[in-house]
């Protein structure tokens, strides 16, 4: 133990540091994440906090396990020499396990509690974008809990143990003398075994990638966005093949010394490179999918609304539309007819109870009531009608609550609208048009105050209503208004959504960063011999600032075409348009911080080292 605190604290400390704040952030990212997830289940009043902090929690872990061991693997990959020498005295391959084993979980001893605990500390400070959100009703407020420290130490510890296993194992393979000659150099081929991987992983990707083409809706497409973090992993297993392949096609011209150089050192230390390139690359390709998935729903629900809004005119009032008030309008000269639609927060189980998830397979919706009369909308019905919504125990239900799931037209499902208790309910219709309308509608059979009225006018007549409605004590407006302000209110969403995904993207970039700053400490030796053999400090800094655009550019083209896929899906899942997935602003941006992240982690460091004697 007093031999793994002196390797953290003393002769390893500059690249424990950096792997210090990377379990840092991860911890303090899971904490907020798991709090938030706990609190979904603890408390029904807030349907939609568990599917929103499920959803967050799936991308989330896949993330952190992938960064997290990429840099306990980028660490102790630099450590290979004092592996190999250990062993040439006499270590035996069980005492560099053990080693390596101890050193691992001193360190997230230290580090991952301490973020755990800064994590659950903040994560109500969350508790404002969740309300813009209607996430969680006002008033809601976050209880501390230990779940979020349990949580993190159950995804990091094994996380971190797995890596440090796999980067002894390598280092315990080859006999003593093997690992003391290979242990200057790079490995040039990667094993059958990792190209099968990396192959097998690919076609996972594409394939997920088609799944909007067979499943179109939401699900579908959310489906098919996580082919672009199947690529980018299938991108790490084979980065060194593509790293020296991208080298030997630059060799081919004519270059400077220092761009000879840069392309040699590629070639030759291809894995070092590759685990530079791949992070930047999952910045690159991560926030592309968030951001183009958000701008298709946008577009795709914007589309829907406007499509199936059947009304001239739209009705709103700041505390909702009385009956009163709706039968004067519909009384009104011009007036041919009226829908009403009222919106309720609820649940729904699709499918039979499950006893072991205890609940879960309830999930949160909106329940929209309309009136007997709604020729106002036109939801895209592809089975059934919505005329018999009026018979009881009706219910019609959109496509995308039913994707992937055996029910159907004709089948029972279960409904719970506010506290009330559950129904069954028989499904009379299916629709497609689930973004513009919701997941589920069912008949108005109150008198209450409703949400929308929707007014059809007679040819001709539609400026007369309008003039008489604006005498009234409510709001109207256009379809193409309502679509406008519909669309705006969903920037609370947005605003959720963009803040989480920052949130994960700037883990990404700080261990993105902290693997360039590894790589290039480790490289001392190799300026070093270059300086000894005639190299000048401006030729070495030259090459590094070739060796930085090279893994700059890399990264944003392994991010770009891991995304392609996945962009190409969403957009005519969606949408219909396989391009309206693409949102090139967002893209520069991260490309741009790609290059950024690059330059500050590597330029700085190989700086100092090649000024050096």
């Amino acid at each position: 133990m007093r031999a793994a605190f002196r390797s953290l604290l003393v002769v390893n400390r500059a690249a424990v540091i950096g792997a210090g704040v990377v379990v840092a952030l991860a911890a303090v990212l899971l904490a907020v994440t798991a709090a938030w997830l706990e609190a979904g289940v603890r408390h029904p009043e807030a349907p939609f906090l568990s599917s929103v902090a499920g959803s967050f929690a799936g991308t989330l872990l896949l993330i952190t396990v992938f960064m997290v061991a990429s840099v306990f693997a980028g660490v102790l990959r630099e450590r290979r020499r004092e592996f190999a020498l250990l062993r040439a005295i006499g270590a035996t391959a069980g005492q560099i396990r053990g080693t390596v084993r101890t050193e691992v979980l001193v360190l997230l001893a230290l580090v991952a509690p301490v973020g755990a605990l800064v994590g659950t500390f903040l994560a109500p400070l969350v508790t404002p974008l969740l309300r813009s959100g209607a996430v969680v009703p006002a008033g809601f407020t976050l209880a501390p809990s230990v779940v979020p420290l349990l949580g993190t130490l159950v995804v990091l510890v094994p996380t971190g143990l797995l890596a440090a296993a796999m980067a002894a194992r390598a280092a315990t393979r080859p006999s003593p003398t093997d690992a003391v000659r290979a242990s200057t150099t790079d490995v040039p081929t990667l094993s059958r075994g990792r190209r099968i991987a990396a192959g097998v992983t690919a076609l996972v990707g594409l394939a997920t990638a088609t799944t909007p083409f067979l499943t179109p809706g939401l699900v579908g497409s959310a489906t098919g966005a996580t082919s672009a973090i199947v690529l980018v992993v299938a991108a790490a297993l084979a980065g060194p093949l593509l790293v020296q392949w991208g080298a030997r096609r630059a060799l081919t011209g004519r270059h400077g010394t220092a761009s000879t150089l840069a392309l040699l050192n590629a070639r030759g230390a291809s894995r070092r490179l590759s685990a530079a390139v791949v992070p930047l690359a999952l910045l690159v390709a991560l926030g592309t999918v968030q951001t183009g998935t958000d701008a298709a729903v946008q577009r795709a629900t914007g589309d829907q609304l406007r499509a199936g809004l059947q009304a001239d005119l739209v009705v709103t009032a700041g505390d909702g539309v009385t009956r009163a008030q709706a039968d004067r309008i519909a009384a009104l000269p011009g007036v041919r007819g009226t829908t009403t639609v009222r919106d309720t927060a609820g649940s729904v189980q699709v499918e039979q109870a499950d006893e072991d998830l205890g609940g879960l397979e309830w999930e949160p919706t909106a329940v929209r009531a309309l009136s007997a009369e709604h020729t106002g909308i036109d939801p895209d019905v592809r089975a059934g009608s919505l005329d018999r919504l009026g018979d009881p125990g009706t219910v019609a239900v959109s496509s995308d609550l039913l994707a992937l799931s055996p029910t159907g037209l004709g089948d029972t499902i279960r409904l719970r609208t506010g506290d009330g208790p559950a129904r069954s309910a028989r499904i009379v219709a299916v629709y497609d048009r689930g973004l513009a309308f919701g997941d589920v509608l069912v008949g108005d059979r109150t008198r209450g105050t409703v949400d929308t009225l929707l007014v059809d006018t007679a040819p001709g007549d539609r400026s007369a209503v309008r003039e008489a409605l604006r005498t009234t004590d409510v709001d109207v407006t256009s379809t193409d208004g309502y679509v406008t302000t519909a669309l705006a209110a969903g920037n609370g969403d947005r605003r959720l959504s963009l803040v989480l995904i920052v949130a994960l993207l700037a883990f990404v970039a700080a261990a993105a960063a902290n693997t360039l700053l590894t790589t290039a400490r480790g490289r001392r030796d190799e300026f070093g011999l270059l300086q000894r053999t005639g190299a000048t400090r401006s030729q070495l800094l030259r090459m590094v600032a070739v060796e930085t655009a090279g893994t700059a550019v890399a990264a944003v083209v392994i991010g770009t075409v891991a995304v392609l896929p996945a962009l190409v899906g969403v957009g005519y899942g969606l949408a219909g348009a396989p391009a309206s997935g693409f949102d090139l602003v967002s893209w520069t941006g991260f490309a741009v911080a790609a290059v950024v992240v690059a330059v500050v982690g590597v330029l700085p460091a190989a700086g100092r080292i090649a000024r050096g004697r």
